[in-house]
Formats: C-alpha cells, sequence, structure tokens
C-alpha cells in the first residue's frame, strides 16, 4: 500500500489498542478492502463488523470505538473535513456512527493510519497520546471537569495537540453523551457514554506528514477548482451568511413540517409573535455573530458563534445554535428565544450531551406530566413545563450529572425513560431507539421512508432525503412531490448510496448540491490512482449499506424495527401547509417494500440477497452468516 503504482494516499494500515493491557499494534488491511470501502463509513462499518462480537454489550471493553478519517480528508479539496467514530450504540443496540468536522481525523491521517480501533478500558481515568509513540497517560486531574475546562487542560499538557474529550454526561455513561472535537460534536447514539466505559477522558494527536496523492498536479488543479466553485455556488451564499438555521424558511414557512412541543405542533404558529419568532430563529446569525468555527479545509463556513450572557455562568460563547438544535432545546421545549437556545445548547456542549436527544427527552417529560404518566415526584418536583427556561437549565445539569429522580429517568434518552416508567411509549418520538431530528416526516414521505430505515436510527443525514423533498429537485431528482409516496423508495435507496459515499470520503453533507459521483470520482482517482467510474463510487455507497444492514441483523434486527414513533402514525399534522398529513402505516409498508427491493433485498424479510452480497463483492471481505442474508427464491 501507498505505492503510488498500485495505491497511493491511503497507507491500508489500521492502529488497534488495547487499553486493558496498554498494547498497540498496527494491522495491514487486505488490498481488496482498502480498493472496496477506502475509509471513512465505509471502512468503520466494516471494522465494527469485524471486530464487535456478535451480542456486544456496548459498554462492556468488547466494543470496539473506531475513529476513521474520510478516505479523502487532508487533500484540501473544499468541504471534506469529516471523520466518522463508529461502535455499538448504547442508545439503540445496533449500529452507532458520529460524524464530525474534526481536526483528529487530519491528525490521524497525517500519521499514517487509516483508522483507529480502540477496545478493552482503563482502571483509572486517562487520555489516549496519538503520535510517533501512542501511548496512555493517566490524568485523573481531568476526570469531573466539563469540556471546556479540560480542554483547557489539555491544551497545557499536550501542546499543539488536537483534542476530542468526554464531559461528565460521558463519565457517567448516559447513553445520549457526546465527544467533543475541538468545539465539534460527535453527537448521535451515544459516543461519549462508549468511551466514558473505557475511562477514556480525552484522546490528543497530532501527526507531522500528510501523504503523497497519486496526481499531485490534478489534484491541485481541483482544488484551486473547486475552493472558487464551493464558495460562489448560488447554495452557499445563505449557508455563509445565515448557517443552517435558514432552513427555517422551507420547513416553517413553504412547508409547515418544523416540529415543536413533541411533535403536536409543525410551524411557529404556538409562538406569541410568530413572524418575529421565525426571522428571530431562522436569520440570527448576521445580528449577533461574532466568529466563526469552520471545520477543515472548508471555505462555505456555516459555523456561527453567538455569545450570550448566561445566569451563573456570566458571558459566554457557543457555536450555534444550529437548526437542530434551535428545534431540539428551543421550539420543541416551547422557547423561541434565541438567546435561551444558545444557553441551553453552550450547558448541553459543556456537560457532553446530544442536543437532538436532550431535547426530545425533556419535551416527551413534559407532556408525560401534562398526562398525568408522570407526577411531580418523578421530576424533583420541578416546575417542568414548556417554556420554562430556569428548569431547563436545572434539568440539564441533572440529566448529565444522573442526580435526583428526574436525572436517572431522563439521562439515556426517551426509549428508556418509557421502558423505566412502563408508559408514555404512544408520545415518544424516536426510530430505533434514536430520537428524531427537525423534519416532520408527516409532510415528507421520502423523509419518513429514511427515518424509518436509516441503519443509526432516527435519522436525517443518512438519506438526506429531506433536502430533495424540501427543495423539490436535487442531482438527478426534479419535480419531486414531497407529500408523494410515489417512487419514495428508489429515492432514498439512491440517495442513502450517495450520501454513503460523502460519509466515506470525509466530504460535508451540505456539498451535496454540487459534489455528484462524477466529481467524487474525479477525486478520488487523482488522490489514490484508482480509475473508478461514478457508477463505482456509487456501488461503494451501496457496500457501506449493506455492510451495515448485515451488522444490524446480526445484532437482532427485524424489518418491524423499520418503522415510525406512533404520534406519526396515528395524528395528522393539525395545521399549517401540511394540515392533515399522515404517514399511514399501509403507505409506510409500501415504501419499505419498494425500498427493500431495489436495494436488492428480500421485500419481506429486508434480509439482502445472496447475489446482492455476490455482486457487491461482500462475501470476500466479511464472514456472514447465513441467517441474516436471503437465498432468493
Amino acid at each position: 500500500m501507498g505505492d503510488k503504482g498500485l495505491l497511493a494516499w491511503l497507507s491500508g494500515q489500521v492502529l488497534h489498542v488495547d487499553l486493558s493491557i496498554e498494547k498497540f499494534w498496527i494491522e495491514d488491511l487486505p488490498e481488496d478492502v482498502t480498493k472496496k470501502l477506502m475509509g471513512g463509513r465505509a471502512l468503520a462499518s466494516y471494522l465494527l463488523y469485524k471486530y464487535a462480537p456478535k451480542g456486544t454489550d456496548p459498554l462492556s471493553p468488547d466494543n470496539p470505538l473506531i475513529i476513521a478519517p474520510g478516505a479523502l480528508l487532508g487533500t484540501g479539496i473544499a468541504t471534506i473535513s469529516k471523520t466518522i467514530i463508529s461502535f455499538k450504540s448504547p442508545l439503540t443496540g445496533l449500529l452507532g456512527r458520529s460524524s464530525v468536522g474534526a481536526q483528529l481525523g487530519l491528525e490521524i491521517r497525517k500519521l499514517g493510519y487509516d483508522a483507529i480501533v480502540i477496545k478493552g478500558n482503563l482502571e483509572t481515568p486517562g487520555v489516549l497520546v496519538l503520535d510517533e509513540d501512542p501511548r496512555i497517560e493517566y490524568k485523573e486531574d481531568l476526570w469531573g471537569l466539563r469540556i471546556g475546562e479540560a480542554r483547557e487542560l489539555l491544551s497545557k499538557y499536550y501542546k499543539g495537540y488536537t483534542s476530542c474529550i468526554i464531559g461528565p454526561a460521558g463519565e457517567r455513561l448516559s447513553k445520549i453523551s457526546i465527544i467533543d472535537c475541538n468545539g465539534r460534536q460527535a453527537s448521535r447514539g451515544g459516543p461519549g457514554a462508549v468511551m466514558g466505559s473505557k475511562m477514556l477522558k480525552a484522546i490528543v494527536a497530532k501527526g507531522n506528514k500528510l501523504p503523497t496523492p497519486y496526481n499531485e498536479n490534478k489534484l491541485k488543479d481541483l482544488v484551486r477548482t473547486w475552493a472558487r466553485k464551493a464558495i460562489t455556488h448560488p447554495s452557499s451564499k445563505a449557508y455563509i451568511e445565515y448557517g443552517t438555521p435558514i432552513t427555517l424558511e422551507y420547513t416553517n414557512k413553504k412547508h409547515g413540517v418544523f416540529p415543536s412541543l413533541n411533535w403536536r405542533r409543525s410551524t411557529l404558529s404556538w409562538c406569541p409573535d410568530p413572524e418575529r419568532a421565525h426571522e428571530e430563529l431562522s436569520k440570527w446569525a448576521p445580528k449577533r455573530r461574532v466568529s466563526k468555527n469552520p471545520c477543515p479545509f472548508c471555505n462555505r463556513v456555516c459555523s456561527q458563534v453567538i455569545e450570550v450572557e448566561i445566569p451563573g455562568e456570566g458571558k459566554v460563547r457557543v457555536d450555534g445554535p444550529e437548526y437542530e438544535t434551535i428545534y431540539a432545546l428551543g421550539t420543541n421545549l416551547g422557547l423561541c428565544d434565541i438567546d435561551k437556545i444558545a444557553a441551553l445548547n453552550y450547558l448541553a456542549d459543556e456537560y457532553g450531551l446530544d442536543t437532538i436527544s436532550l431535547g426530545a427527552t425533556i419535551a416527551w417529560a413534559i407532556e408525560a406530566l401534562e398526562r398525568g404518566d408522570i407526577s411531580k415526584d418523578d421530576v424533583d418536583d420541578l416546575d417542568l413545563r414548556w417554556g420554562n427556561f430556569e428548569v431547563f437549565m436545572e434539568i440539564i445539569k441533572k440529566i448529565a450529572l444522573k442526580e435526583g429522580k428526574v436525572g436517572k429517568l431522563l439521562s439515556d434518552g426517551v426509549r428508556e425513560a418509557v421502558k423505566r416508567l412502563g408508559k408514555g411509549s404512544s408520545y415518544a418520538i424516536h426510530v430505533k431507539g434514536m430520537e428524531l431530528p427537525a423534519y416532520d416526516v408527516r409532510g415528507l414521505k421520502g423523509m419518513a421512508l429514511g427515518f424509518a430505515v436509516s441503519s443509526r436510527g432516527g435519522d436525517h443525514l443518512t438519506s438526506s432525503a429531506y433536502a430533495v423533498e424540501l427543495s423539490g429537485s436535487l442531482w438527478k431528482f426534479s419535480n419531486v412531490d414531497p407529500r408523494s409516496a410515489k417512487g419514495k423508495g428508489e429515492m432514498v435507496k439512491v440517495m442513502e448510496d450517495l450520501m454513503a459515499v460523502y460519509d466515506s470520503m470525509g466530504i460535508c453533507k451540505f456539498s451535496r448540491y454540487f459534489y455528484w459521483p462524477e466529481q467524487i470520482a474525479e477525486f478520488i482517482n487523482a488522490a489514490t490512482g484508482l480509475e473508478l467510474s461514478p457508477e463505482d463510487v456509487l456501488k461503494l455507497g451501496e457496500r457501506v449499506v449493506n455492510i451495515e444492514r448485515l451488522y444490524n441483523l446480526r445484532e437482532g434486527l427485524d424489518p418491524e424495527d423499520d418503522t415510525l414513533p406512533p404520534r406519526l402514525l396515528r395524528e395528522p399534522i393539525s395545521e399549517g401547509p401540511c394540515k392533515g398529513c399522515i404517514v399511514k402505516p399501509e403507505e409506510l409498508e409500501a415504501m419499505k417494500k419498494e425500498y427493500y427491493s431495489k436495494r436488492g433485498w428480500d421485500p419481506i424479510s429486508g434480509k439482502p440477497l445472496k447475489e446482492k452480497i455476490v455482486e457487491l463483492g461482500l462475501d470476500s471481505i466479511i464472514e456472514i452468516d447465513d441467517s441474516i442474508i436471503s437465498q432468493g427464491a
């Protein structure tokens, strides 16, 4: 590997770390694996399948924490910045995956590794140091610190190193805890709990040299060309000026699919002044932005940093709030005030909690209290109600620290709260245990299917189907009717394949307006020396989705798990442009059947057909039990 005549840029090497015995070793991947999967999500999913034994307890030493930089991270091509962190999810019990625009992945690439696999656990809190002499260093003084405090101390211990850190929530094994990577968050599925279970407070990394691409001159031309194109593309202006909150123009105004109040409302009509609330929440950045926090190699900077005064904290800066957090810690809790949302965002980041899961879980508890399914005593006599900002501040801390009855009830997400309570499932907003992001899919049928079948649970980015439906056209799709279920099985299949390629290469999902298979093939070929066609690129994405399906089936996934929360199947949207919209159960089943068939999976069991596995060449790189594939007719 690495020979220009064979495969440049990628090393084909994985660094393994066993924390229990403080052992490090390098695995040389088979050439076939590197060529078929390359890096990022594809490689991480393969390594999870290979190194997480069937039935692994997500919080056991056997659960690997896998860090895989996007295959093209470090090439300098605009918006290629993402690193994948993969694990068996404590939240869902299935495949866990988080994507983060982190310097960490770049340093791993500079160290010569395509991925890191971390297993085992430490007896006392420590730091994994990744440099030319990888090692464990015990830093018990970091344990218990919030993320900002720990980052500051790490910067003194390890000057010039980048870091990723867990907060108090991860230390206490909250299933909705995150890993913070220098202010960017790997959030979904509970990665912080996996790292916390290993007594690993932080990972720091410093490399010294990027690999050499196959065709340096060609790559330099591509870097220059796309630096201009990315920033001047028509889709870029709004992201650069307003950041992700501008999405409200589509979800709240145009379509009426912006969920609020635990998904009982789908526009901002309930706010005291809906028009003012819309303007404040969607366009706060130009008035309030104090700086930006770009991902590596991104000149199309959507990050917007705001400064707010927080009771007990003073004046602080927080990256965001992003669109999803405006929903999760804002409108879903009955708040329309950007300063209050930013304050809750700051606390969630500092204590190490996923804002989407956190907000959905608190919203569920408010409704449970209203319905009488829980009592004031269950929430420590707190005045938990819509819009009560002061109580939300307190409850975030309790959840992170697992303090009191309310902290213990809510610290592991909404599905676990329902299990502990024994009621409340009819208004629990999650898929496969993962709380839903801010798209009311009763008015976005393709996204409804995307939520239902996503390999990591309730997730919008696995398919990005919402991007097609909100605008009506994207890439090869045009005149798409978001309220129709027709053809959505094929649309979701194709978009999932493309987005899996993005995750494997390290491409930001907001580049989906201009990076398509033709461009991506050109990038890959210049960096590696491969000669991939656009069709080959999409085939790589298809491999990823199938590996993840096989992993989930091996861990007990049933096709009945590919579904939606009861509220979305039983209660129509009550107001706005999508009033009356609902996902009928038979409609979802028809879309699933089409999706399974288009994927080459059995239309009833959802298991990949053996011929599809052979076609993708997966049978030669992973061991597959016959029980998780279909032999066909």
